[in-house]
């Protein structure tokens, strides 16, 4: 319960410090990606070792996304925020003095659990302070903040790589980490434990570990040993073992009744899911795309990729007002139309596409992603019982990290089945072409069954205003 609260003139200094936080982790993530094979040939590393540090941060981002939230309710939602800060902290300092790639990968590790702490705390603190009508606006804002972080990563991790040296990413990344602690520590006051006294469920943990573990491991790494795809299925079977393990313990780190009794949130978790597992298919084909298949630069292709992250940026705002003002299904469909068509108009690219046309299908995909975001998360949260919003808000961000595994699988099966073990060259670009064809058709046909379902949901609510403006 709350312990203290702040002063009314500190809650902006609150809201600017979730902010960075927000701005943060997507620009840790963006950024260490795009020195990676700087990195690599410091240490003279193989691309096998750099896909297993991806595939570390995101298992452990993934997994302390989904017990972050039951953390969060035991011992407080401030107090983890602070840990999150501190753990990034630490391992910035540790990735800056990295002596071998085995250390750097451990410290990358650590890494995705403060990462995932900041994200799911930063979104839950912001619901519990922030008033019902002014929700969708902050939630703009907050997700403003990560596409900003998201665009401006490679950009300046580029820059730092190209004229200093990669090292001094993390020493710069520490000035954001640094700002954002010592604001939200001094800001807020205010603490939420709410199931204070109940014990944490460790061997569910370890099971959801092991899972997720399986499924980030067969994702991460299958486009390198293929037979290691096996590992997808058997994580989804620990899941299913997890799922009912959960519903026969005392103190569940997931309470399963949130997923049956609360129907838009499950329709929005699995929405997110989908809809980010575009997205990233999105920013990989396109990034391939335009070195590959064009010829571009990388800062040349980066800045393409900006005018899409430009369109992100400043709709998200908007969008979350609009949420405050109509019913966030309405605008859910809107924006889930948008990306599925980017993701069909980019599935027909070719050698000779108009540059107009690229920057058609950037700017529609990132208007779609930043009018949908917002409006979902408001739309999945808003039955949520106020005991369960930590939680809640953590699974947002579990379901974008498994949206992103999930992304990974479908890119490996096309990619090794259009192309097989050979690289992007002249010869394979017509089989590449037709492996990005067929992952953006899938998946905005899978897009479209979403576009079904937010139709009938918004159909229903349409009618029931209709006969209570008649009543």
């Amino acid at each position: 319960m709350p312990a203290e609260c702040s002063p009314p003139e500190k809650m902006f200094w609150v809201y600017v410090s979730l902010w960075i936080a927000n701005f943060f982790s997507p620009l840790l993530y963006s950024g260490v990606t795009t020195i990676l094979p700087s990195v690599a040939l410091d240490f003279n590393s193989s691309a096998a070792t750099l896909s297993l540090i991806v595939m570390l941060f995101a298992y452990s981002q993934g997994y302390f996304g989904a017990i972050g939230g039951r953390l969060s309710d035991l011992f407080g939602l401030r107090r983890m925020m602070i840990i999150g800060f501190i753990i990034c902290f630490v391992t910035l300092v540790g990735l800056f003095f990295s002596p071998n790639f085995l250390i750097l990968s451990i410290f990358r590790l650590f890494q995705g659990i403060g990462t995932a702490l900041l994200i799911s705390t930063s979104t839950a603190i912001a619901v519990n302070i922030t008033p019902l009508y002014r929700r969708g606006t902050i939630l703009g804002i907050l997700t403003s903040a990560a596409y900003l972080g998201t665009s401006l990563g490679p950009i300046i991790a580029g820059a730092i790589a190209t004229f200093m040296n990669w090292r001094f990413l993390f020493i710069f990344l520490m000035i954001p980490n640094l700002l954002g602690f010592f604001l939200f520590r001094s800001s807020l006051r205010l603490e939420w434990c709410t199931l204070d006294g109940e014990q944490f469920d460790t061997k569910g943990a370890i099971m959801l570990g092991l899972s997720i573990g399986a499924i980030s491991l067969g994702a991460g790494l299958m486009s390198l040993y293929f037979n290691l795809i096996w590992f997808v299925p058997v994580g989804c079977t620990l899941l299913a073992v997890f799922v009912y393990m959960q519903n026969h313990t005392k103190y569940p780190i997931l309470n399963i009744e949130l997923f049956t009794k609360a129907k838009s949130f499950t329709l929005g978790l699995v929405t997110m899911m989908i809809n980010f597992g575009g997205t990233t298919a999105f920013v990989y084909f396109s990034t391939m795309y335009f070195q590959q298949v064009r010829g571009f630069t990388p800062l040349m292709a980066g800045f393409f990729l900006l005018f899409k992250s430009a369109a992100q940026f400043s709709i998200a705002p908007f969008s979350g007002r609009w949420a405050d003002k109509m019913h966030p299904e309405y605008i859910i469909v809107l924006g889930l139309i948008l990306c599925t068509a980017s993701l069909v108009g980019t599935a027909y690219l070719d050698q000779y596409s108009s540059i107009y046309y690229i920057y058609g299908t950037l700017s529609i995909s990132g208007i779609g992603i930043a009018v949908f975001h917002s409006p979902c998360t408001v739309s999945a949260l808003r039955d949520v019982p106020r005991k369960q919003i930590s939680v809640a808000s953590s699974l947002t961000a579990t379901a974008r990290s498994m949206g992103i595994l999930g992304s990974q699988v479908v890119i490996s099966l096309a990619i090794s089945h259009y192309v097989g073990k050979e690289t992007v060259n002249p010869d394979t670009i017509p089989a590449f072409l037709q492996s990005m064809k067929f992952s953006f058709l899938f998946l905005s046909s899978l897009n479209a069954i979403c576009i079904l379902y937010y139709c009938k949901l918004a159909y229903k609510i349409f009618k029931q205003d209709r006969m209570s403006k008649t009543a």
